[in-house]
């Protein structure tokens, strides 16, 4: 059973075992850790809101708070480092600097020290990138 959380284009749920799934095109759940579908890089703008938005439908239809941690925000952090535009590169390194995290990112952001749209996006790839190493050292 998945207890469906969002009405947007395309729904997104959580099954009974705590797994997140999103309804795919061809009609059934799928998982969203094992597929990263693009449009979860739509999570990043919504910054810090997104977490407390998805603990209150969490809440309001029975299921604990605490599922909001488990949702694969890391697949929306690779998605827009790897995004050829600008938006969705600076949307994830935002993301990152608020968020913290950039360890597991590390070739993602060593690609943008090069790939990046603008230099902003190379600086503060390179910025992330040189304090993740710094805090695998550690």
């Amino acid at each position: 059973m998945v207890t469906e959380l969002s009405k947007s284009r395309v729904p997104v749920g959580v099954t009974g075992a705590g797994e997140w799934v999103y309804l795919a095109r061809e009609g059934g759940w799928s998982s969203l850790a094992a597929s990263s579908p693009v449009f979860l890089v739509t999570v990043l703008p919504q910054r810090a809101a997104f977490h407390s938005e998805l603990r209150s439908r969490l809440v309001a239809v029975g299921l604990s708070p605490a599922l909001a941690d488990t949702f694969p925000i890391d697949s929306s952090v690779r998605l827009g480092l790897t995004w050829l535009t600008e938006f969705w590169q600076q949307a994830a390194l935002d993301w990152l600097e608020r968020e913290g995290g950039g360890e597991a990112f590390l070739p993602e952001l060593e690609a943008l020290v090069h790939t990046g749209g603008t230099p902003r996006i190379r600086h503060a790839a390179r910025r992330l990138g040189r304090a993740a190493r710094q805090q695998t050292r550690e």
